[in-house]
């Protein structure tokens, strides 16, 4: 059943009038004294509350030597805290009927619950202490440790991971975006519990911290709750934020793997999300390979040469710039063939620009896919928490379909030919060496 904010929300995005009453999801912000920044929203459709709480940090800030220290510090957070196991914790939830996790994204660590509005105090608690006061049990470093590793060592084995972890490693080196966010086998093997609690100590504190909190209970209440468990929390170093990478040159790599499958990255360094030209990047993006079935990368190398078992273009939206990238899986006989094709409609777009069928569509499919990210109490709460992070805008929401149907065939024509570097691509490819050299694809000289 849609809530009246769903409702409300489709009548926008779809270019209707909008009534004279309606408005974005009422917001409220505040920031407490140690620094923590609230937004707060009541939504007393559903009897539930959702709170998720975002550090900025994340694979962004580990260390050179230690990739995958912020994912092994944040799952470390439900793990238990001062008079609580992770046996306690995982026990409270389940008797709520809730959902409590942590974990690391490349820009943030983030802690969220989700409970019956009638348990929001013991919802907030279980993050607040999970934030403030985990205990980081030796037993429990060892056994995510061991999974870890047992991760990274199944992903290996998938040529995908590879060429993904390949492809940000040739893009980014060692600056930020450069390392997968579980780590390498190598720095999670050396990473120490002392190492934990220092990241813990140095990255999770309330100045970096945006707490959103969504659902059926006064905003009043949140905001009295949030003081009692967040407020006297204590700020916090601020250290040094590392740099954002340099474009690298042009470059091709293959990585050694006897499959029969090749698997393709190509791309460069793209935007962050903050850049002003965001929206026209998005609905160029759809177009060229964004946009599922209906794009030109899948129109050209998969239905017309069937070339490709799948082919899409993506623009990482993160808060240094992230990558513009292009991924494709094709019979390694084809991977020569296939890349041509993607190469020339990256060229393509970026000279000669999109017509005005292609734009129209891809608006009517972006403002109509939107309500999809606001349709439950977890996915607004995301939303606004992420909104608030990246700086967005109280009318992020409200204005994201007027943005969308604003941009122009020339602002695309424009993105495409300012973000889009056709001669200075680097280029992925995983397979056998021998047969993908054959077709000219082998390593830049």
């Amino acid at each position: 059943m849609k809530t009246l904010l769903t409702i409300a929300i489709l009548t926008w995005l779809a270019g209707d009038p909008a009534p004279a009453q309606a408005s974005g999801p009422a917001v409220e912000r505040h920031r407490l004294d140690n620094g923590l920044r609230l937004v707060l929203s009541e939504q007393p459709a559903v009897p539930i509350v959702t709170i998720e709480c975002l550090v900025d940090g994340g694979a962004r800030v580990d260390p050179r030597d230690r990739p995958g220290l912020a994912s092994l510090t944040a799952a470390l957070l439900e793990e238990g805290t001062k008079g609580r196991s992770g046996q306690d914790i995982a026990g409270i939830i389940d008797s709520l009927g809730g959902s409590f996790g942590s974990g690391a994204a490349t820009d943030w660590v983030s802690v969220s619950a989700g409970v019956l509005s009638r348990d929001f105090e013991t919802g907030l608690d279980l993050v607040s202490r999970s934030l403030q006061e985990p205990t980081f049990p030796e037993d429990a470093v060892e056994r995510l440790r061991t999974e870890t590793l047992g991760s990274l060592q199944a992903s290996e084995e998938q040529p995908g991971y590879v060429a993904g972890r390949s492809f940000r490693a040739a893009l980014f080196g060692d600056a930020p975006y450069g390392h997968p966010s579980q780590g390498t086998p190598e720095s999670v093997r050396a990473i120490t519990r002392s190492e934990i609690q220092g990241y813990h100590s140095n990255w999770i504190v309330p100045q970096r911290t945006i707490c959103a909190i969504v659902g059926d209970v006064p905003t009043k209440r949140m905001q009295q709750l949030a003081q009692k468990k967040l407020g006297s929390w204590k700020r916090g170093p601020s250290p040094n934020e590392p740099t954002a990478a340099k474009k690298p040159p042009a470059r091709r790599e293959i990585v050694d793997k006897p499959i029969t499958q090749a698997n393709v990255v190509i791309g460069q360094i793209g935007v962050a999300r903050t850049n002003p030209d965001f929206f026209a990047i998005r609905v160029m993006n759809h177009i060229l390979g964004g946009g599922g079935f209906t794009s030109r990368l899948v129109d050209k190398v998969r239905d017309e040469n069937g070339l490709a078992y799948s082919v899409y273009s993506r623009f990482g939206s993160n808060r240094l710039p992230g990558a513009f990238q292009v991924v494709l899986q094709t019979k390694v006989e084809s991977a020569g063939a296939a890349i041509e094709l993607v190469r020339a409609e990256i060229a393509r777009i970026h000279e000669a620009g999109v017509s005005s069928e292609e734009l129209s569509a891809a608006q009517d499919y972006l403002t109509g896919n939107f309500p999809l990210s606001l349709d439950s109490t977890a996915k607004l709460t995301s939303l606004l928490a992420q909104i608030e992070y990246f700086g967005l805008g109280d009318d992020y929401i409200e204005t994201y379909g007027q943005r969308i149907r604003a941009v122009s065939a020339d602002d695309v024509a424009a993105a495409a030919r300012r973000y889009l570097q056709p001669d200075a691509l680097v280029q992925i490819v995983v397979g056998p060496r021998s047969d993908l050299e054959a077709q000219g694809l082998g390593p830049t000289p």
